[in-house]
């Protein structure tokens, strides 16, 4: 059996500034999109665009790879 763990967590970078931060992840569909939320505040809609997911929050661009996957394989 094949299962999937996706972390609650991820890195959003500000693209003018280039600082990243940590992000609580709220929604998460792979390479669709992505909504995380802020300083426990801000809430940002990602989209993927082939190569990260981009979004705005708060007047300012936003992008990121994503929260980390796991995959892995249960069995005997």
């Amino acid at each position: 059996m094949s299962n999937i763990r996706i972390s609650e967590t991820c890195q959003v970078t500000q693209v003018m500034s280039k600082r990243s931060v940590e992000a609580v992840v709220q929604d998460f569909e792979e390479h669709v999109k992505l909504n995380v939320i802020l300083n426990k505040a801000v809430k940002i809609s990602m989209k993927w665009n082939g190569q990260v997911y981009e979004g705005r929050g708060a007047g300012m661009d936003f992008t990121s790879t994503g929260p980390t996957i796991h995959r892995y394989t249960t069995g005997r």
